[in-house]
């Protein structure tokens, strides 16, 4: 059997490196067409589905080129791992370097992952394609609003 670790890793260098959107659903437990959970979820509000995700992906490779996760660090209790990532990639416009951060909580059952919970440093990201100013989370902090 697949360890947690192991289908955290082999998820993101399959779809997120290599761009394989079409695999995402093989990674996902699929009960009651819902793919990220068969109808429970912890966190339902929070739970990532399969079709966000692809969308996501593809959004995000319109942006950036060369995407390479990093795993920097992970824990795992039960059927949960948590992991702490590093994602480098190039802006497409450019070719400038970007990093940004990712954490992510997964309920793995049988090597398959039955729930998902990612938070993406989103401000972090779009700084550096400058589709927001520089320091928008200092900005943010002080009461400033983007307009």
């Amino acid at each position: 059997m697949t360890s947690k670790n192991d289908t955290l890793r082999n998820w993101y260098a399959t779809v997120w490196e290599a761009g394989e959107l079409d695999e995402i659903p093989r990674f996902f437990v699929n009960q009651g067409g819902n793919s990220y959970s068969g109808g429970y979820a912890l966190l339902p509000d929070f739970a990532t589905a399969t079709g966000e995700l692809k969308e996501w992906l593809t959004i995000l490779s319109t942006f950036v080129t060369g995407i390479r996760v990093n795993i920097l660090h992970t824990i795992e209790e039960g059927d949960w791992i948590s992991a702490m990532m590093e994602i480098t990639c190039q802006r497409c416009d450019t070719g400038d370097h970007v990093t940004a951060y990712q954490q992510v909580s997964m309920r793995i059952v049988g090597g398959k992952i039955a729930e998902s919970y990612p938070v993406f440093d989103f401000i972090r990201f779009f700084e550096q394609l400058g589709q927001l100013p520089p320091d928008t989370h200092a900005l943010l902090l002080t009461g400033a609003c983007l307009k």
